[in-house]
């Protein structure tokens, strides 16, 4: 005997499930984490480019060093050779005062150009110490962009993790109607009822089964998820059910086709778990998520009027002013030196973009 009735259910989900379609086919939703990842992309390509400067600018600072070096060394053989043409024209004008006759030209044109090559030296040597003292500026400046972008690519990663988390949270609270049918063998001693309700029971529990199922294949990270999902409580339950069919097929078999709305009700941290994150990105209730949740970033800039300074902020060192660095919300020590100057050290409030201006005193003892 075979029981025939309406699958209510199906019918009045099926307009909900139409609407829903049409409406997905036409809004296509942005994936956040996507969108992040492409800011991702941009933000390591930046780091990349300022990286091949900085490394461009250390290479052009080493060589300026060495020319400097070699500067030196040939600035101490032009002042001896100075010093020996000097020399050589004193000891001719303790000749001319024996001979009037003597000859000065010669020693003098070789004392003339001893002169000015050593004169040439010196101006060579302070024009690239001066290209020096540029090339570390500039890449003072370099690192402290690198540090910046650094520091947004870390919060970029930040916010990645949780909007992975975020999406797979919405995954997991999407409900769907299945329909499934199962076959099992009452025994001779069952009343017809007491077998009916087996088989809705079996049945309800394949539908946990393939519902479960579908779920995991559906996620954007299914693959993730699959391999973490062994001690994750996903508290899959029929939310309504409707029997399609049911009776007897051959001697004892009992079939049973059924609609069922299904949906899962996971652990707070299943999220975390699927990802293998921390759960503090799943704690959205607890006091640390909403402070870490509520933090805000703002540009500070470091400037002084001196050059060739120091800056250090919480024990991390810039480089010289201008300094630009991205910073959360709060307190935080700020520290520039210079030799010869009093050392300006103090902790600052942050609480949105803002220029520390610095005015740093000579040193009394000096």
């Amino acid at each position: 005997m075979i029981k025939h009735r309406i699958p209510a259910l199906l019918l009045a989900l099926t307009p909900i499930w139409v609407s829903a379609s049409v409406y997905a086919n036409d809004v296509k939703p942005v994936d956040p984490v996507a969108a992040i990842d492409e800011k991702l992309t941009t933000k390591q390509s930046e780091i990349d480019a300022i990286s091949s400067d900085y490394d461009k600018e250390a290479t052009t600072l080493q060589q300026l060093q060495n020319e400097e070096s070699n500067l030196k060394r040939e600035g101490g053989e032009l002042i001896a050779k100075q010093n020996r043409a000097k020399s050589a024209l004193d000891k001719q004008y303790g000749h001319l005062l024996e001979d009037p006759d003597t000859d000065l030209t010669s020693f003098q044109k070789t004392y003339q150009e001893s002169w000015a090559a050593v004169k040439q030296n010196q101006s060579d040597l302070l024009n690239k110490q001066q290209a020096l003292t540029e090339s570390q500026m500039r890449l003072a400046q370099l690192k402290q962009k690198t540090a910046r972008l650094k520091t947004e690519f870390a919060n970029l990663q930040e916010s990645r993790i949780e909007a992975r988390v975020k999406r797979l949270e919405a995954e997991l609270r999407e409900t769907s109607a299945i329909e499934t049918s199962y076959k099992t063998t009452c025994s001779t001693t069952m009343t017809l009822g007491e077998c009916a309700s087996q088989g809705v029971h079996l049945t309800k529990q394949k539908a946990v089964k393939t519902f479960r199922s579908q779920l995991l294949n559906s996620l954007t990270e299914s693959a993730l998820a699959k391999q973490n999902v062994k001690n994750v409580e996903l508290n899959i339950t029929v939310q309504d059910s409707q029997v399609i069919k049911s009776g007897f097929e051959g001697n004892s078999d009992y079939f049973t086709s059924m609609q069922a709305q299904m949906q899962a009700k996971p652990e707070p941290i299943a999220a975390c778990k699927l990802l293998n994150v921390s759960s503090r990105y799943c704690l959205q209730g607890s006091q640390t998520t909403k402070k870490r949740s509520d933090k805000q970033w703002s540009t500070v800039t470091v400037r002084s009027d001196q050059y060739n300074d120091s800056v250090t902020i919480n024990g991390i060192n810039y480089g010289s002013t201008p300094v630009e660095i991205v910073l959360p919300a709060g307190r935080h020590q700020v520290t520039v030196s210079k030799n010869g100057y009093e050392t300006y050290n103090r902790v600052i409030t942050i609480n949105g973009n803002d220029t520390v201006w610095v005015k740093l005193r000579p040193n009394k003892e000096s």
